[in-house]
């Protein structure tokens, strides 16, 4: 039944599926329903009591009105009330007496409560149309954001996998392990704190991603840190593995380079190298210490916790990472594949 109802005109049109053509051709059809009409009342005409002018043309307006329409039923409406006024009430004439216009009265007050209801039934239909969509729409919405969900706990689950194999092998002490784990769990939240924040379809900047991953340091806002680049924007996952990144920078920081000093300053800069003929585009962060203790590069093969877990996270997403230690201070370079940021416009 709903999918008869559906093929009707006067319901496919409501869903804006009725062509101009369909539209005219309702038209002409009511044309014809109001010209059956006609010839039926004129055929019945000689055996009918007297009082029965309309007979045939209420049929026709409920008909055409729901099956082709309100306008259109309107239309057979006026002509059905013209000609049984002119042929069956006064034959060859427009008769104004009390009676005529009390019948014309009684005709227009069925008329008009006949396509009244016709209309709110096609209202209700549209409302039941547009519940439909909002309610297949927001399932689509909870289906997609069930998947990335999903993913989103597969990677942090993984990363934190990683953070605890690898701190199991540099800690020297349960307490010192717990301390660890308990800095780079509450970066990973902070990470997952700004996902949060963003509304539908937004993706976080690449400078808001650096401030709130530096922010326990307390170094953003003053002149031991500057930041300079263009806006890139990141998402999903690739927000989680740069705080990670950078959050292990700025430990490493403050406890035996710029950051350790006063007198230390670090700076951040990025750029983006865009795609050629024979390589994708890349992003480029470079991590400057300057003013701290002379570092120490430790020996070939003996990485500590920071760099491993850096390259191997680097790793993972098609990065390179190179770490230099320089009397100056220690240098970073991170470079990352661009569709690998997380965004549309990256991928």
């Amino acid at each position: 039944m709903r999918a008869f109802l559906y093929s009707l005109p006067a319901f496919a049109s409501v869903q804006n599926r009725l062509s101009k053509t369909g539209t005219i051709l309702t038209y002409v059809a009511s044309l014809v329903v109001f010209g059956i009409a006609l010839a039926v009342r004129h055929w019945f005409d000689p055996v009918l009591p007297v009082g029965f002018p309309f007979l045939t043309f209420f049929p026709a307006v409920v008909i055409c009105g729901f099956v082709f329409g309100v306008r259109q039923g309107l239309l057979v409406a006026v002509l059905s009330g013209i000609s049984a006024w002119y042929f069956f009430i006064s034959p060859g004439r427009f008769d104004v007496s009390a009676g005529t216009l009390l019948a014309m009265g009684l005709y227009l007050f069925v008329i008009v409560t006949d396509l009244t209801l016709i209309y709110l039934v096609m209202r209700a239909y549209r409302v039941e149309i547009d519940a439909r969509e909002e309610i297949q729409r927001l399932a689509d919405r909870q289906e997609v954001m069930a998947q990335e969900l999903d993913h989103r706990l597969k990677n942090i689950f993984a990363t934190i996998n990683a953070i605890i194999s690898l701190s199991l092998k540099h800690a020297s002490s349960a307490e010192e392990l717990a301390a660890r784990l308990r800095e780079r769990l509450n970066a990973l939240g902070r990470s997952n704190l700004l996902l949060r924040g963003l509304r539908e379809g937004e993706d976080a900047s690449l400078q808001s991603v650096i401030f709130q991953a530096l922010e326990p340091f307390a170094v953003v806002g003053t002149s031991r840190f500057s930041a300079s680049g263009p806006r890139v924007p990141v998402g999903g996952q690739t927000v989680v593995i740069l705080s990670l990144i950078l959050h292990e920078l700025g430990t490493n920081a403050a406890k035996y380079g710029a950051l350790s000093v006063n007198d230390g300053h670090l700076a951040l800069k990025w750029h983006v190298l865009d795609a050629s003929d024979d390589q994708k585009g890349e992003l480029v962060i470079e991590w400057l210490e300057t003013g701290g203790p002379v570092p120490i590069a430790p020996q070939s093969g003996r990485g500590g916790f920071g760099s491993t877990l850096i390259q191997r996270v680097v790793a993972g997403v098609r990065g390179r990472t190179e770490i230099a230690f320089p009397p100056s201070g220690v240098t970073v370079r991170l470079t990352l594949p661009l569709d690998m940021l997380g965004t549309d416009k990256a991928s």
